[in-house]
């Protein structure tokens, strides 16, 4: 029994390196059975195909981010700030999981639509943000706009900015890829969608 809980975990790990560092087609079940030390048929067995495989990789990935964002969401501060903890939470999470925004977006290239556990955790994630945007909408705080769209946009930034830091850094010599580029990277971000969402004649 130990062998069976350990190993779907192990071919989980396994897989996301392997998606992350060849893509999708390219990791064959052999290469991820082989690095799982793990037997041919263990995909199968555990997952029912590589692309289920594929899809709890996903999953995990998208639902960490989702937890962590609806705790935000439900934190008893003013819109403003939780945007502010959002984007925060958003690079903290790249930070410790560098491979899933490249991962996910590699995904999306590649298929132009996510699984459906990816899709509903997915929406869990969006959905944080768009609960805070409408509370910032009742308070007074932003103006009217479409919650989902602003909520879109709060979190695509985040994930372009993450992805496109080192061509920036080439770009400009600034140092964006340390801690400190992406705590540069995140202010920016929330300055400008709080001055987006302000209301007119706002300061």
């Amino acid at each position: 029994m130990k062998h069976d809980v350990a190993t779907p975990e192990r071919l989980v790990v396994a897989a996301r390196k392997l998606f992350a560092d060849n893509g999708f087609d390219r990791a064959s079940v052999r290469a991820i059975t082989r690095a799982a030390r793990a037997n041919l048929g263990a995909i199968t067995y555990h997952f029912g195909s590589k692309d289920r495989l594929r899809d709890e990789v996903l999953a995990r990935i998208v639902g960490a981010l989702a937890a962590r964002l609806e705790t935000v969401a439900a934190l008893p501060l003013p819109a403003t700030t939780r945007v502010r903890r959002i984007v925060q939470s958003v690079f903290e999470h790249a930070a410790e999981h560098p491979d899933a925004p490249r991962l996910l977006v590699r995904f999306l290239l590649h298929t132009g639509r996510l699984p459906a556990p990816v899709l509903d955790r997915q929406r869990v994630l969006l959905g944080s943000a768009v609960r805070v945007v409408q509370d910032g909408i009742a308070a007074g705080e932003f103006r009217p706009v479409d919650p989902f769209l602003a909520a879109f946009s709060i979190l695509s930034q985040c994930i372009w900015f993450h992805l496109i830091r080192g061509v920036a850094a080439q770009i400009n010599g600034a140092a964006l890829e340390r801690p400190e580029g992406a705590a540069a990277m995140a202010d920016h971000i929330t300055d400008m969608i709080n001055r987006a969402l302000a209301p007119e004649g706002a300061p």
